[in-house]
C-alpha cells in the first residue's frame, strides 16, 4: 500500500487575522429592535454581507425621529466604514 499524501500540505496558508472586523452582534440587534418599533423588519445576516441593503437600513434609521435610532445607525455606518475602509487598503 502507498503512503497517502498529506493533502494540506499543499494547501496555501490561512491568514492569522480575518482581513474585516466583526460586526458588533449587540449593535446590529438593538438596531433591528430600534428599526421595528418604527415598523420595519431588519435581516441581520443580510445586514452582515449585503453592503448596499445595509446603507439602505442605515439611512433609513437615521432619518428617524427617535434620537436612539439615529444614534444607533451613526455607530453602526462608523463600524461599516472602518470595514470598507480596511478592504479598500487590502487592495
Amino acid at each position: 500500500m502507498a503512503p497517502v499524501d498529506n493533502a494540506f500540505a499543499h494547501q496555501a496558508t490561512l491568514p492569522t487575522r480575518a482581513p474585516l472586523l466583526v460586526m458588533p452582534l449587540p449593535a446590529l440587534v438593538r438596531f433591528r429592535r430600534l428599526m421595528q418599533y418604527e415598523g420595519l423588519d431588519v435581516d441581520l445576516q443580510r445586514l452582515c454581507v449585503d453592503d448596499a441593503y445595509a446603507f439602505e437600513c442605515l439611512v433609513t434609521g437615521h432619518c428617524s425621529s427617535d434620537e436612539r435610532l439615529r444614534r444607533a445607525a451613526l455607530g453602526l455606518f462608523a463600524a461599516y466604514q472602518r470595514n470598507t475602509a480596511l478592504l479598500s487598503s487590502l487592495h
